[in-house]
């Protein structure tokens, strides 16, 4: 049997039934999935703190980091849903997040840091553990794709920082389509992008609702990477909350990107 090609195990009537699945089409998400948005975040953070440390003084940077993270998650949520402009989100993230930390911070200077991090931030080069691992192991045998919502503007920078040129056919940017991940419309210009079928694509990412019901809400199989939702449980486990719980199952969870290297 031919790489690219696995067996499904279908339970029916007290026997198991195996169908010949295969995918030829690999779609993924950049941030978070293969570039390691935490990791070069902080470290662009860090800098940034370094850099304007006359102007932000003595701030905590773990509890700013921290509530800077709350702050992206909720306005990127927003943006997924045209409820705040771009130009808008880079802004109020830190805006918010230097109030949260009681600093009193000009507009200007957020303007400024806002900027800064745009600077900084996408030339980190760090990946996701086993990116490269993955991408090498599936090169030459699955046509491989990129669809992201990230800023336009930034997301070559970061493909270059991190090595990951030259494994992707096409990169598909939510602002070039005009509508963003999960809109089922960013998946079928993807699909027409690529010349593939839905049935003989895999979606993989790390945002639930983005990546993985955005492309079942498709009609594309999904390859969840629960990296963020593993750290979300341990830190839910720390404060006494229980585990994030979703009402779906998809097509396969992966705990790190090396697992789906088994399932291909």
């Amino acid at each position: 049997m031919e790489r690219g090609a696995f067996f499904i195990g279908v339970w029916h009537e007290k026997n198991w039934t195996f169908i010949l699945k295969k995918y030829t089409h690999l779609f993924f998400d950049l941030d978070g999935t293969l570039w390691d948005l935490k990791r070069n975040t902080r470290t662009a953070m860090e800098e940034l703190f370094v850099t304007h440390g006359e102007h932000i003084g003595h701030i905590d940077f773990e509890l700013f980091f921290s509530r800077y993270h709350y702050h992206n998650d909720h306005v990127w949520a927003l943006y997924r849903q045209d409820k705040i402009k771009k130009e808008d989100l880079r802004y109020v993230r830190f805006e918010r997040a230097f109030a949260d930390v009681s600093h009193q911070a000009s507009s200007d200077f957020i303007d400024q840091f806002s900027l800064d991090f745009l600077e900084v931030a996408p030339r980190q080069p760090l990946t996701m553990e086993g990116a490269h691992q993955l991408l090498d192991y599936c090169k030459g045998q699955y046509a491989m794709h990129i669809i992201t919502n990230g800023f336009v503007e930034v997301q070559g920078h970061k493909m270059k920082a991190a090595a990951l040129e030259g494994y992707f056919e096409h990169m598909i940017n939510s602002e070039h389509v005009g509508v963003r991940k999960p809109h089922p419309d960013i998946f079928r210009y993807a699909l027409q992008q690529a010349g593939a079928k839905v049935e003989e694509s895999l979606m993989i990412g790390d945002d639930w609702d983005a990546d993985i019901l955005g492309a079942r809400d498709f009609g594309m199989d999904q390859a969840y990477l629960s990296v963020k939702e593993q750290e979300q449980n341990a830190t839910n486990a720390e404060y006494g909350n229980g585990p994030v719980r979703h009402n779906y199952k998809p097509t396969y969870t992966l705990h790190s990107l090396s697992d789906l290297m088994e399932i291909l």
